[in-house]
């Protein structure tokens, strides 16, 4: 049951940042739903690296680890495409960014809560 706190934490922050862009709030240089999605897409590359990355090394072709490689590409296009400010048909709209990447991020942090990453958990 150690480190599932983080993925707490994960699911915490990705529906505080959508509250935060959907909603008009502000804090620190969140000022709008452009910001929250590039912050939290920043935000989930970091959980990713620091925890998931390792689970993925080890097991490259487990359905799990590809679909969430797959899912998070796709965040990752989002977040350049919000970035650059590129207007694209549906996926420059900054809404679309931010409840695709919240949404991967509650995810990723309900799989990782509820499955054991390690053998002997």
């Amino acid at each position: 049951m150690r480190d599932r706190w983080v993925y707490l934490f994960e699911i915490v922050l990705a529906l505080m940042f959508l509250w935060l862009g959907l909603f008009g709030g502000s804090f620190l240089f969140v000022t709008g739903t452009r910001t929250a999605a590039i912050a939290l897409g920043i935000i989930g590359i970091l959980f990713y690296f620091f925890n998931t990355l390792g689970y993925v090394m080890r097991n490259p072709f487990h359905p799990i680890a590809l679909i969430g490689s797959l899912a998070g590409a796709v965040g990752v296009i989002l977040l350049i495409i919000q970035i650059f400010g590129w207007r694209f048909w549906i996926i420059g709209n900054p809404v679309v960014a931010l409840l695709y990447i919240a949404a991967v991020m509650c995810l990723k942090g309900t799989l990782g809560f509820l499955m054991p990453l390690r053998p002997n958990e």
